[in-house]
């Protein structure tokens, strides 16, 4: 056991100790891992931790000394030095081997407006695949670990735009990649990998010989080359998370079409770029173009010659199609079998992209649980197990942990992106993300400073984030703002992961902006992001939403800010009436009711990651007053996106009633929509109760009001609900741009009509004037600021207007059931049509000075 050795190995060790401390002082005080590296004919990681950090002049606290809200010296701020760089808070950084060269300069594969414009006359080409498009190999060889993998990171806009040129005088180019990650021994790089890219016309789509849902729309490539669909829900059995393999179907045989832009030679090549290499394994990446039209597209791609997947790109202009989910694992405490593992929702998510095609997919942080780090480790679960505080936080950071930690991140990575019918979706919508804790590991932030700051802990934040920029944004630490206009670095690296802040902007149409905010490369337990980070941010939001043209900025937050406050929670945990129990706790008498980290109370972590606790209550009204400000400035409506807590529900900032201010011109409506999770298991109905009771109006400042709204009127089975605001199941989130055609739902949650004994007896006598053809918009739902709302279809009209989004949260009906059934339940989000008589003076007068 670490900690307690017998008298001859303490010597053993302090002899092994001096001598490395010899080495260490001949390298400058540091170490380097893997030990072996010199050895290795591939790129490595190298950790470059100081033993002892020496204090270095010239600190400068983040924050500013003055304004309203003046910070009084917390021990625990950032420390960073002026010229921008770590201090010693844990100064452990992932320097990359690069795997190739043009990384930052890569080729392109671009298709153009002609090239998508298909023409039945145009020649047709023989250098196509087989008509059946049954391809079983790669060729050359490839054995693909994991992907591909497909990522959206904005549009270009070249030429000039007014309201009535055409797609040709104002080009406009998705911008995107694709990326596979290749055993190198199974593999063949000579010529490197090739992608194929053309037009697949989606009227003529491939159908696939199964019937159901396991349609040539959910289709990817095996590991070898073989076209895998998805297996029907009816032939899978009910609690029982089945393998991968299990889900997927192999050598799907499909229908091959004749005029797409393969057949008729509108099709463009381009090699790979190896992005990184190491462990046996490469990175590959392909950067994508296509010039959007007048209609939207469906795009096909193919690599090596393989089986082709198709994925979607919007018509120029367009409001992009919004699928967003969050915390897509499983906690250690979960038994996957009881909610049939994690493809029912994916399965209903695929189904919604074959009738509605999604253009991108948010990720809200957690989209993959990395807590099984813990037990699956030799070196890092002994660390853990450490009882002694000094000893475990003292600690080194091996190189024994660091190649274990390499090698789980890589594996887990390797087989949770490729895995069943996420890795299918992975394939087919282009993603974007943010990160969360379980991204790294259960609550990494939001534990005490001396604890989070530790040599181990840091040493395992710098491999998770790492991993997280080659999975999940198909880059690497050294990628920067010029290299990748899509990103919004911070200021400075941070506390506990020596690397900026990766925020990202786009656009999600011309209407539509998005900004993903890394709320944890900087988190510590006060604080979320540092003010110098806000204020680029914020920059970026000015410089780019253009007043009058753009009409929402999608703010996506891993953790929700409008939410029940759970401050009365954390006082209990942190008070002194909890001590008998920690110390139970410690003796092992109360299972794990302590964390195996810090030996703080497990849910802690929890409370204080939340916006509404009581250490991130002034960043967090800050926060909503300056978008606040900014919605004044743009007329830009607001929405945020948040995820974490395990249901769904709609929180909402909202000026106060006594102003008296409609909706569609408050400048400080802003929802807050909550889905969460799409694979996790939801709390018990008696937790989101308990929540639901401390929902009340609070008051963030004399003008703006928050609470939440009410929209779960009935349940997925048509049962009344007391409690309205928050439901527990399983779910995700579809936004788009509201129209008026498409707005009946064939199951909206509705409040439950009352009809008198009179108005029955009427209808049953006389019959009904209304006509039995469903009003297009009967079934659209205003949740009122005031928790009211405003149903009827004249009253929406009036107050709607245009440029409205169109949330739907999906909730499953039956988590033992594979087939992932789900009930809509809707909300309208108006364009902000700003009045500053209106709004009382305008906005927020806040003063001067920022948060600390």
């Amino acid at each position: 056991m670490l900690g307690h050795h017998s008298k001859h190995k303490d010597e053993l060790d302090e002899r092994k100790k001096q001598e490395g401390k010899k080495k260490q002082d001949e390298r400058g005080g540091y170490y380097d891992t893997p030990s072996q590296a010199d050895e290795l004919h591939e790129p490595q990681t190298v950790y470059q931790t100081p033993r002892n950090p020496a204090p270095i002049s010239g600190y400068d606290r983040i924050g500013r000394k003055g304004g309203r809200h003046g910070h009084h010296g917390n021990p625990f701020q950032h420390v960073r030095r002026r010229d921008g760089t770590s201090g010693g808070l844990g100064d452990v950084r992932a320097s990359q081997a690069l795997g190739g060269e043009g990384v930052f300069d890569p080729r392109v594969v671009r298709l153009t407006l002609e090239d998508v414009e298909l023409d039945d006359t145009a020649p047709q080409s023989n250098d196509t695949a087989e008509d059946s498009d049954a391809s079983t190999t790669f060729s050359p060889q490839l054995n693909i670990k994991c992907g591909p993998l497909l990522r959206y990171t904005g549009l270009r806009r070249d030429g000039t735009y007014s309201e009535n040129c055409t797609a040709k005088e104002e080009r406009e180019t998705w911008r995107g990649s694709i990326m596979i990650v290749t055993t190198d021994d199974l593999s063949d790089y000579s010529p490197p990998p090739v992608i194929r890219l053309f037009a697949r016309p989606a009227s003529e789509a491939e159908i696939g010989e199964t019937n159901g849902d396991a349609s040539a729309e959910a289709a990817t490539a095996s590991t070898t080359g073989e076209r895998l669909g998805a297996r029907p829900a009816e032939g899978l059995p009910s609690e029982k998370d089945m393998p991968h393999e299990d889900i997927l179907l192999r050598n799907v045989v499909t229908t091959r079409q004749v005029n797409d832009g393969e057949k008729l030679g509108k099709y463009k090549e381009v090699e790979a770029t190896k992005l990184h290499a190491e462990r046996g394994v490469t990175f590959w990446r392909f950067i994508v173009e296509v010039e959007l039209g007048d209609e939207q597209a469906r795009i096909a791609y193919r690599i090596n010659h393989g089986p082709s997947i198709a994925f979607w790109v919007p018509a120029r202009g367009q409001t992009m199609n919004i699928m967003f989910h969050s915390c897509n694992g499983f906690s250690l405490s979960v038994n996957p079998d009881d909610l049939c593992g994690p493809d029912p929702l994916w399965r209903d998510v695929l189904r919604e992209h074959r009738a509605k095609p999604f253009h991108v997919m948010l990720g809200g942080g957690d989209q993959i649980y990395n807590d099984a780090v813990s037990k699956q480790t030799e070196h890092f679960k002994a660390w853990l197990g450490i009882k002694t505080p000094f000893i475990k936080s003292s600690h080194e950071f091996t190189p024994e942990m660091a190649e274990e930690l390499e090698y789980f991140y890589l594996e887990r990575y390797s087989m949770w992106f490729s895995q069943g019918l996420f890795g299918v979706a992975n394939s087919q919508i282009a993603m974007v993300n943010i990160w969360d804790d379980h991204d790294i590991i259960d609550g990494f932030g939001s534990y005490p400073h001396h604890f989070n700051s530790c040599p181990v802990f840091t040493g395992l934040g710098a491999v998770a984030f790492k991993y997280y920029m080659l999975f999940q944004h198909q880059s690497i630490v050294d990628e920067k703002e010029e290299h990748e206009p899509s990103w919004v670095l911070g200021c400075a690296p941070g506390p506990y992961i020596a690397e900026l802040s990766r925020s990202c902007f786009m656009f999600l149409g011309r209407k539509v902006a998005f900004l993903g905010l890394d709320c944890r490369t900087e988190r510590m337990r006060d604080i979320v992001l540092s003010e110098e980070s806000y204020d680029l941010v914020f920059e970026r939001l000015t410089k780019e939403v253009v007043a009058g043209e753009t009409k929402h900025l999608i703010v996506l937050l891993g953790v929700p800010i409008a939410y029940p406050r759970l401050v009365w929670l954390e006082n209990i945990m942190t008070s002194r009436l909890m001590d008998p129990l920690k110390a139970l706790g410690r003796m092992g008498y109360l299972g794990g009711f302590l964390n195996s980290f810090d030996g703080g109370v497990e849910l802690l972590d929890d409370l204080d990651d939340h916006w509404t606790a009581k250490n991130h209550k002034t960043e967090r009204n800050w926060f909503i007053e300056r978008l606040q400000d900014f919605a004044a400035e743009k007329s830009v409506r607001i929405t945020i996106l948040g995820g974490d807590v395990h249901l769904a529900g709609i929180g909402q900032f909202f000026s106060s009633p006594k102003l008296h201010i409609p909706r569609e011109n408050d400048h400080r409506y802003m929802p807050n929509v909550i889905s969460s999770a799409i694979v996790n298991t939801p709390p018990p109905n008696a937790m989101a109760d308990v929540l639901n009771k401390r929902n009340k109006v609070h008051h963030l400042n004399h003008e703006t009001d928050e609470d939440m709204c009410p929209i779960f009127y009935t349940d997925v089975d048509g049962k009344p609900r007391n409690n309205k605001r928050l439901l527990p199941r399983r779910n995700y989130a579809i936004i788009r741009e509201y129209s008026a055609a498409i707005a009946p739902l064939s199951e909206t949650a509705q409040p439950p009509v009352k009809r008198s004994t009179f108005s029955k007896i009427k209808g049953a006598t006389f019959g009904s004037n209304k006509s039995n053809k469903p009003d297009p918009l009967s079934n659209v739902r205003m949740a009122g600021v005031d928790g009211a709302n405003t149903n009827g279809p004249k009253a929406v009209a009036d107050r709607l207007g245009g440029d409205a989004l169109d949330v739907v949260l999906r909730m499953e009906v039956d988590q033992k059931d594979p087939a992932g059934n789900t009930k809509p339940y809707r909300l309208l989000v108006p364009a902000l049509k700003f009045e500053e008589d209106a709004a009382d003076g305008g906005a927020h007068d806040g003063g001067g000075g920022g948060w600390i």
